[in-house]
Parts: C-alpha cells; structure tokens; sequence
C-alpha cells in the first residue's frame, strides 16, 4: 500500500473518531447536569411539550429551553411537530454509544476483577497449605 493511500485512510478514520469524539463529549457533558438527566428521564416516559418539561422545576421556561437547546445539540432530543405543539422527544443512539463505550471499559473492569478474584483465591489456597504443613 502506499504511503499516500495509507495517510488518506489514517486521516478519514481520525475524521471519523474525532466526530465520534466529539458525539460523545456533547453526550457525557449533557448528562453532567441534574436538570437536563431529569427532563430525558421524563422524556423516556414519552414526548412532552416546554411547559410540561418545565413544570416540575422551579425555573422559568427559558432557563428550561436552554437546557433542551443543550440536549438537541448533543442528538439527545427531538422536536417534533404537532399541530401548535413542538413536543420534544428522546432519541436513543447518542445514549446506545455512551451506553458502547461505558461497556468497553466495564468489561475491562470486570476482567481486572475475575483476575484479583483468581489471585486472591490463590493466596487462600497457599496460605492453607501452610497452616496445614506446621501442624
């Protein structure tokens, strides 16, 4: 392959992580805040308008459409149309890649455990045979 091919490829796949990156940076930094978790969580439940979403928090409408504005930008909502209504509504693959990329790490972690799991069921193993051998 040459080189020139190569580094095409090299920078349309960064291309490609860096918009990936960046998905996921606007994900994790919409659900950083407590409002915006609690709308998606009444959103999950099904559309609802800007006064609905705003009801339950003591602030005004257009602190609460700065935070929907936060999570359309991050692909975490839609607005839709209904007639006078602009029901907002929850969309599910911004969530599925933080859920894709949480779970490599949770597999890791998982990994990392079994492995002190082993280690630690070893030692117990060894330190038995001790007591046993100075009795």
């Amino acid at each position: 392959m040459s080189f020139v091919l190569y580094n095409r490829m090299v920078i349309k796949l960064s291309g490609y992580a860096a918009k990936a990156s960046d998905r996921l940076d606007a994900t994790f930094a919409a659900l950083a805040d407590s409002t915006r978790r609690a709308i998606l969580a009444r959103l999950a439940a099904g559309e609802a308008s800007v006064t609905e979403l705003a009801k339950p928090f003591a602030m005004s409408q257009p602190a609460i459409s700065k935070h929907l504005k936060v999570l359309e930008r991050a692909g975490l909502i839609s607005r839709g149309h209904d007639a006078q209504r602009r029901p907002r509504r929850i969309e599910g693959k911004p969530l599925a890649e933080a859920n894709a990329w949480l779970e490599r790490y949770r597999q890791i972690w998982d990994s990392n455990f079994r492995r002190l799991d082993a280690l630690l069921d070893e030692l117990k193993s060894l330190g038995k045979g001790t007591e046993h051998s100075k009795q």
